[in-house]
């Protein structure tokens, strides 16, 4: 520091340096870290006077958010009365109607700042740098107002005006409010750091230094052309009077490889430089030397660029495998500043085969952007929704210094009406003139390309119904598009339309790319183990989250089952999740997906299990990196099995595989298919997490662990192969490379396999597996046994029917759900953080029903046509709830209810099965056989009697149901996907 520019700052605050320059430019800077005077007001007025106020000296004031400051404030004897978050809702279990974000009382209002600083002598130049600030300042020095800004998305300088500091004392005055934020078309600001625990979210969020620049030297970033011959540096200007020559050089480990002088941007060839990517991260350091000083970067060179409906990276075929990420920090809440933390999170990513990453409405931190850049991960800039333009332009000059940056979008699933199309434009001239990445209008379309107006839209029918005029107008300044695609893999993954029918709906969107958006939102059971991995004092704890949840199903009498549901539930996931990847996969015009999510992110709607991994970045139970790289590498194999993995015994069963290859071209490749027969029970879920205990995010890897496939190894055999010859695949290709007639062991009992394929060239190896049930021939028609106790099958029956049944002493086999209360089954888990659906099935080990059946405790693609159009009949009316087959209900709304149950009513006996008996499913007619032979056997004993009272209570018991979440994505926490659905207007 130049001694003649600053002498000191006043004893009382410590100068401290700057963490991270939010900056690029040679400077003399001082700390305002630290102590504070600080007074609080409910409201931030508008005017430019400077208040007079009384404050108290807060020892820590900078950087803090408010909500973490309460002993700071205490210690130093500030008495207030706080407003608190207006939206502060705190959830109460059971929760049956919609969930709303988690919610904190956070302070609400605004806080002025004061304190002094001396100087010795006063620079020409002179601005107050942020690195963060929630959600607007205003500046005042020495009673002068100097500036105000909104928005929080990026780090920011206010610069002072010559003459308004002075040498000797100068005061310097904040005022910060975390009122909204003003965006285009007069709406609020709004986005994952808006939204639930982030709403009221006030402080100045990261360090504070007053700054002094000694030349013009800024906003330094790198663009590399289309056809990859060329890089230019770009050197930006401030300003001071100290323009001129200035020599730089680039080099990577301690090499020189370029060097030169310039007064301003330069441009090089790229001979000589390699390229940055997921797979190879090169990254190179540029230092520009003035004679005020040395300013360096880092920088790599890549350009992702659309062709056709494909994207090409650096001249390659790539197909983007992505993450959304959710803003979700459970150990600091607030986004963390420690780029190790987000290293090892990158790090996971990469290991379970994500490229990529979509930040859902929300700007990451420096230390993050440099984490992905440094192991190499493709990153999609999505800005707070309703952001200005100006702020946008803030975002783009703070992101674009990141090679990892390849995509910018305006936010997620807002309409798009006129006023937005011109907004949208602005946006894609900021993003075309001042970086090399793709542009793309909005994640998921409202208006575009779903949820229509009359009488605003027009409207195509075909190939869906959307708006082609706004598709079109989009399309005139827009790069690729991510599309929600009538929730076919997201809301809608499993029973959604195919492969084929998405390649055809890409008529609409105008010969663009397309991003598949947020595909999954698997819902998944709340893991109540997690509540001691958070830290004792967190905010995420006294919402409830977890103890609402175990008294709840506490005071239902199914908390013993929690862990069983929880474990199932993973297993339940996995299922859907490969199946949704692979289907994206088998597509031929889809470039790429954001799979939401990686982790449970439970600020969203409230317990948001969506995630393949928990929240500590820990795979769930049953999951493995090697089974997630089978679907989420470059290269997957895919077969045309669909959804419905049952056969009969004996039969010839046709498949075909296929592969989507993005990894190098295949050459003399050899493919080999394979019928491993599994014999016998495998080893249950909980033998192979056995040992796991609470292991952190410290880099273990749960790959380590046994998996399921390598613990049962040993009694797998194979029972048919075949091997073909393949030739050429390129890179870049979905190419069918095989089928084959698969030939099923005629068995008189179910038998459980798997289909296994391996492709192996020289530059690419892959392999894939399916489950495949095969079930015997069933009799037909189902002859009653000849037993001594015969029993009654129906379809449905009346109640005082089936009482008086009971009261006779009959044996009844109800295939349905009859008079009982019920909701509908489908093999579609639940949609995360929903209070109504399904989450878990479990099924009694060893329960002489199910005997010859495989299964693992579970309900797993043996029974998806059983459960699709099935019905689960409630048990409430606080009889004994012991099901055969337990259908688990939202943990928010826990619901006892049963696909498969007996009770022993007065001398009768009962078993209802509300399963779906389709024609032509093998395990519907097995199990149809199954249960009359079990019923009319001796092995019929129901272990839990009732009364024929109790059974009135039970049919009689009013219906309970977790009030569906029919338009699903709109909350009250996020106003925006308010205002863009229509339930608000717009100011």
């Amino acid at each position: 520091m130049n001694p003649r520019v600053i002498l000191f700052v006043v004893a009382l605050f410590s100068a401290q340096p700057l963490v991270a320059a939010f900056e690029h430019c040679v400077f003399d800077a001082v700390s305002l870290d630290g102590r504070w005077e600080m007074w609080y007001c409910t409201n931030c007025s508008e005017s430019v006077e400077c208040p007079q106020f009384a404050g108290v000296e807060v020892a820590a004031a900078i950087p803090g958010y408010w909500e973490d400051m309460e002993d700071a404030f205490r210690d130093a004897g500030m008495v207030c009365d706080f407003a608190i978050n207006p939206l502060y809702v705190r959830q109460s279990y059971p929760i049956a109607g919609r969930a709303l974000d988690t919610t904190f009382p956070n302070i609400y209002g605004c806080f002025f700042y004061r304190r002094r600083v001396v100087l010795d002598e006063v620079p020409l130049h002179a601005a107050i740098a942020f690195e963060g600030v929630r959600n607007e300042v205003r500046l005042w020095v020495n009673r002068t107002f100097v500036a105000a800004r909104q928005g929080f998305s990026t780090p920011f300088e206010l610069e002072i005006p010559f003459g308004v500091l002075r040498s000797g004392e100068n005061e310097i005055v904040l005022a910060v409010s975390n009122r909204p934020n003003n965006g285009y078309g007069g709406s609020n600001v709004s986005g994952l750091a808006t939204r639930g625990f982030f709403a009221s979210t006030g402080g100045v969020s990261g360090h504070v230094e007053l700054r002094f620049p000694r030349n013009d030297l800024c906003d330094v970033y790198v663009t590399t052309a289309g056809d990859l011959k060329s890089f230019m540096v770009h050197v930006g200007n401030r300003v001071t009077g100290n323009r001129g020559l200035f020599t730089w050089e680039i080099g990577r480990n301690e090499r020189v490889l370029a060097r030169g002088e310039a007064d301003g941007d330069f441009t090089l060839p790229t001979d000589g430089f390699e390229f940055w990517s997921p797979e190879r991260p090169i990254l190179y350091m540029l230092r520009i030397k003035t004679p005020e000083g040395e300013y360096s970067q880092k920088f790599g060179l890549r350009r992702l660029v659309a062709d056709g409906e494909r994207l090409r990276l650096n001249g390659r075929p790539a197909y983007l495998r992505g993450v959304t990420e959710h803003c979700y920090f459970p150990e600091t809440v607030h986004l963390p500043r420690d780029i190790d933390y987000y290293r090892r999170l990158t790090a996971r990513r990469k290991e379970l085969g994500f490229n990529f990453v979509r930040f859902h409405t929300y700007v990451p931190p420096v230390e993050y952007l440099d984490a992905m850049d440094e192991l190499g991960m493709l990153v999609h800039i999505e800005s707070p929704n309703f952001v200005t333009l100006d702020e946008y332009k803030a975002i783009v000059a703070f992101a674009r210094r990141h090679p990892s940056v390849v995509i910018y979008c305006t936010g997620n699933e807002t309409r798009i009406d006129r006023m937005a199309e011109a907004y949208l434009a602005d946006v894609a001239e900021v993003v075309h003139s001042g970086t090399d990445a793709l542009f793309s209008p909005m994640s998921a379309m409202r208006g575009a390309e779903y949820m229509l107006m009359e009488g605003l839209d027009d409207v195509a029918e075909k190939p869906f119904r959307h708006n082609p005029s706004r598709m079109s107008r989009l399309a005139r300044f827009c790069d690729l598009f991510t599309s929600y695609q009538l929730g076919a893999t997201s809301y809608d993954s499993l029973n959604g339309p195919s492969a084929v029918t998405i390649d055809e709906w890409g008529d609409a969107y105008c010969g663009k790319p397309r991003l598949s958006h947020e595909i999954c939102i698997d819902g998944g059971y709340i893991d109540l183990s997690l509540e001691a991995e958070y830290p004792a004092n967190s905010h995420i704890l006294k919402t409830g989250l977890f103890s609402g949840a175990r008294e709840t199903l506490s005071v239902k009498g199914v908390l013993d089952r929690a862990s069983a549901y929880h474990r199932n539930s993973c297993e339940w996931q996995r299922r859907i999740r490969k199946f949704t990847f692979e289907k994206l996969r088998a597509s031929r015009r889809i470039a790429g997906y954001d799979f939401l999510g990686d982790i449970n992110s439970h600020w969203h709607t409230f317990g948001y299990s969506v995630g393949i991994m928990d929240e500590f970045l820990r795979l769930k139970p049953g999951e493995s990196v090697e089974n997630v790289r089978r679907y989420n590498s470059a290269a997957v194999l895919l077969s045309d099995l669909g959804s419905d993995f049952n056969v009969c015994a004996g039969e010839k069963k046709r498949v075909a595989i296929s592969i989507s290859n993005y990894d190098d071209d295949a050459k003399d490749a050899m493919l080999r298919v394979e019928l491993v027969a599994c014999r016998g029970e495998d080893v249950p879920r909980a033998e192979a997490q056995r040992g796991r205990g609470n292991r952190r995010a410290s880099g273990a890897r749960d790959s380590c662990e046994p998996s399921r496939a390598q613990a049962s190894a040993e009694r797998r055999t194979c029972v048919w192969s075949s091997e073909k010859k393949v030739g050429g695949v390129k890179n870049g290709e979905v190419a069918a490379i095989g089928e084959f007639e698969v030939d099923i062991p005629n068995e008189n009992h179910v038998r459980k396999y798997l289909l296994r394929a391996k492709f192996s060239g020289r530059t690419v190896t892959v392999e894939n597996e399916w489950e495949i049930y095969a079930f015997p021939i069933p009799r037909f028609p189902f002859p009653i046994p000849r037993s001594p106790f015969p029993p009654r099958v129906v379809e449905d029956i009346s109640r005082e029917e089936l009482v008086a049944a009971m009261e006779r002493g009959e044996r009844v086999v109800l295939l349905g759900a009859g008079p009982f209360k019920s909701l509908p089954t489908t093999f579609r888990i639940g949609l995360a953080g929903r209070c109504s659906g399904n989450y878990a099935t479990v099924i009694k080990q060893g329960h002489p029903a199910l005997a010859g059946l495989p299964h693992d405790g579970f309900c797993g693609w043996q029974f998806r046509r059983l459960m699709e159009g099935g019905r689960a009949v409630q048990l409430e009316a606080g009889v004994p709830f012991d099901p055969i087959i337990d259908i688990a209900s939202s943990d928010k709304f826990p619901i006892r209810q049963s696909a498969l149950f007996e009770y022993r009513v007065g001398e009768g006996r009962l078993i209802v099965c509300s399963f779906k008996f389709s024609d032509g499913d093998p395990a519907a007619e097995w199990l149809k056989a199954r249960l009359i032979d079990y019923a009319a056997s001796d092995a019929f004993s129901p272990a839990v009697g009732l009364s024929p009272e109790q059974l009135r209570a039970v049919i009689n018991a009013p219906l309970l149901t977790g009030e569906a979440n029919g338009n699903k994505a709109n909350n009250p926490n996020d106003p925006a996907s308010l205002v863009s659905s229509g339930c608000l207007a717009r100011p």
